[in-house]
């Protein structure tokens, strides 16, 4: 990943200051919220990004995504420790994801990455996947440091906000419903465009 070490520290400084100054609920007011709650090597989140990537191509002006890549792992000791479903590598994986998710607000940027990353055969492509996504981050010094950390047990206390039995799991607007979890696994544009029309006017031309 040594091409992508090069400018996480300016870049981190000003997306902050920038999140900080536009508050996400603000700038995201009027969509439907959609937490994501995944795990990096997890078969069934990798399917369901079969899914995420062209809806959200197509309907992100009508959604806010939250992109949670923690799953059923855990952690000890203030995250001194994480053990995960799928071993060490998803554990790198799902650190790698946190840290490249937290370096840009640009939700199609994210999007991009996780995608692409979740179908490559080794986390030696994030190099090409953050290309992809046009973006340009330090995962090494985020992987190494406490800001990884942090960002997974961040991550994890999303997750232990909703207890999901399965991954992927998708909440709509913070809360969850089965019934919504199931229609979604099977047909997630279907199920994201019923609930845009129960909540805000769409053109015509959206969701047909």
């Amino acid at each position: 990943m040594n091409k992508l070490i090069t400018a996480f520290c300016i870049f981190s400084v000003l997306s902050c200051s920038l999140a900080e100054d536009t508050p996400r609920e603000k700038r995201q007011a009027g969509k439907l919220h959609i937490t994501l709650l995944y795990e990096s090597l997890c078969p069934d989140s990798r399917k369901f990004m079969h899914q995420l990537g062209p809806v959200h191509e197509e309907l992100q002006a009508y959604i806010d995504i939250e992109l949670v890549p923690f799953g059923k792992s855990s952690s000890e000791q203030n995250g001194a420790f994480f053990h995960c479903q799928h071993g060490a590598a998803e554990c790198e994986g799902n650190r790698l994801q946190s840290c490249v998710i937290s370096s840009t607000n640009d939700q199609a940027a994210q999007v991009k990455f996780v995608v692409c990353q979740m179908f490559a055969s080794n986390y030696a492509n994030a190099d090409k996947c953050a290309s992809q996504a046009n973006l340009l981050t330090d995962v090494e010094y985020c992987m190494k440091t406490p800001t990884g950390t942090k960002l997974q047990l961040d991550a994890e206390l999303i997750t232990k906000n909703y207890r999901p039995s399965f991954v992927p799991t998708i909440v709509y607007n913070r809360v969850f419903n089965q019934q919504l979890q199931d229609q979604s696994l099977r047909n997630f544009r279907s199920t994201v465009c019923y609930l845009l029309r129960q909540q805000i006017p769409l053109p015509p031309t959206v969701c047909q």
